[in-house]
């Protein structure tokens, strides 16, 4: 049976793209697969980064990473969103490396530890200027009692981070401002006799922009599945988007001048012309702010978008000439027609768009040499 939509992932691209990764950058990467990798499939993903040299991995909820470690996959693996009344029992029983940001959250998990009998192994995030998760206030309190329960070998401390706000802008001075603050926290723990362990703030833009902020460990996200979370391309890089999504065509029909096409009438059209109506929309993850100067693949030609997206389809204009006809498959992105193309024309970037494909879009593996690329 034919599936109306369709997201055929790579994982051989994701493994070779992290392979490049770590031979560019020469240290040891965290692949960051949250969010059930950015669309790809959390556990294929998970395994396909740690066979193209990933070290590490990284999610931001506790059930990603307990969901990884029910596949058997045992590499190093930090969780960095764990609201209070979390379940770290589970997280430590589990060897999941926990984030601390807080006095409360690092009481909460050496609790914990206490009770399963076991050591808790936590990173310090460090709020440099995002002014998100991250000790700030209390930040002198947390490196003492880290340095009281490191000390009496009861907890921990593998790594100390913090996290970029506009390194997808490498001359923002923001950036160098956080690398400051960065290197203040690290010089005052070891002041204070406290060994910070791994260091690492760089994330994906980083990796690009970023040479001086690597330290001791590096957090690739967006770069593993094979696109660019800035406009300068990745130096030494020759990555392959691990994902082409497809759309089928409902229905193929003529349309007179003066017809209206979509919700509110927006669009109202000049001429004759030929429309396709696609089984995609924003419940599927195709925003609802996507303007006319996006546009789609039919037999290797651009139909752009006619009219507001609805919540399961939308119309393309294929030309009054289009041999285009029910049932035909239309690129949406992919390796001939990147991401960051559909992104811009819906004022949103591209980790919205991958992330965002909804679960009624299969994520169908393809080998290589069967990946999709007849447009």
């Amino acid at each position: 049976m034919q599936v109306p939509n369709a997201a055929y992932v790579n994982y051989q691209n994701i493994s070779d793209n992290v392979a490049q990764i770590c031979s560019v950058i020469n240290m040891p990467v965290m692949a960051v697969v949250k969010a059930d990798a950015y669309g790809h499939g959390l556990i294929k993903s998970s395994q396909a980064a740690l066979l193209g040299g990933a070290q590490w991995l990284g999610v931001a909820l506790l059930s990603e990473a307990i969901e990884i470690r029910k596949a058997g996959i045992a590499a190093p693996l930090l969780a960095w969103l764990t609201p209070p009344g979390a379940d770290f029992e589970g997280a430590i029983k589990n060897d999941i490396d926990l984030s601390v940001s807080s006095l409360q959250q690092l009481q909460e998990i050496y609790a914990a530890s206490i009770r399963v009998g076991l050591i808790a192994r936590v990173h310090l995030k460090v709020d440099t200027g995002m002014s998100r998760a991250g000790a700030l206030d209390e930040f002198p309190e947390i490196v003492s009692e880290l340095n009281r329960l490191t000390a009496a070998n009861e907890i921990e401390l593998v790594g100390t981070w913090s996290h970029f706000a506009c390194a997808d802008e490498p001359a923002h001075p923001l950036n160098a401002e956080q690398i400051k603050r960065f290197n203040s926290a690290l010089e005052y723990m070891n002041d204070e006799g406290l060994n910070p362990g791994i260091r690492h703030i760089a994330n994906s833009s980083a990796i690009i922009g970023l040479p001086e902020a690597t330290f001791d460990l590096v957090r690739a996200g967006l770069l593993i599945y094979g696109l660019s979370p800035t406009n300068i391309p990745p130096k030494n890089l020759s990555l392959k988007p691990a994902m082409e999504l497809w759309a089928r065509l409902l229905l193929v029909k003529d349309i007179p001048p003066g017809a209206t096409v979509g919700y509110g009438a927006t669009v109202q059209v000049t001429k004759e012309t030929k429309i396709g109506i696609v089984t995609f929309g924003y419940a599927d993850g195709l925003p609802r702010s996507t303007d006319g100067s996006a546009y789609f693949l039919h037999n290797n030609k651009p139909a752009h978008l006619i009219g507001r997206v609805s919540m399961d389809q939308c119309a393309i204009d294929l030309g009054i000439d289009s041999i285009a006809k029910a049932g035909d498959e239309v690129l949406i992105f992919g390796e001939k027609l990147l991401v960051n193309e559909l992104a811009k024309a819906a004022g949103t970037i591209s980790y919205e768009i991958v992330s965002g494909i909804g679960s009624r879009t299969p994520r169908i593996p393809v080998a290589p040499e069967n990946q999709v690329s007849e447009v």
